[in-house]
């Protein structure tokens, strides 16, 4: 039997996750298919759910605040050697 289930969400926010699905070849539909069997076989929300620390929170306010203070790297391997 199948039931159709409708979902609020900002079109902005459904489009890049669709985005997202489609480039690896799943549609909406099947990615909350997915998550409903993970529920079920899961007993509990497949995702952990948490919410950031004061710690965490004030080197996001930090980053915010100066993003001209703030360093960045082209490369990977450019961070990694930044502090020799």
């Amino acid at each position: 039997m199948s039931v159709f289930a409708r979902a609020r969400m900002d079109d902005s926010l459904k489009s890049e996750a669709e985005s997202i699905l489609s480039s690896v070849g799943i549609t909406p539909s099947e990615a909350i298919r997915m998550l409903y069997k993970q529920i079920v076989n899961r007993h509990e929300f497949p995702l952990e759910l948490r919410m950031p620390n004061a710690k965490t929170l004030a080197a996001f306010s930090e980053i915010d605040n100066d993003l001209e203070g703030l360093e960045t790297f082209n490369s990977f391997d450019e961070l990694l050697n930044a502090n020799d």
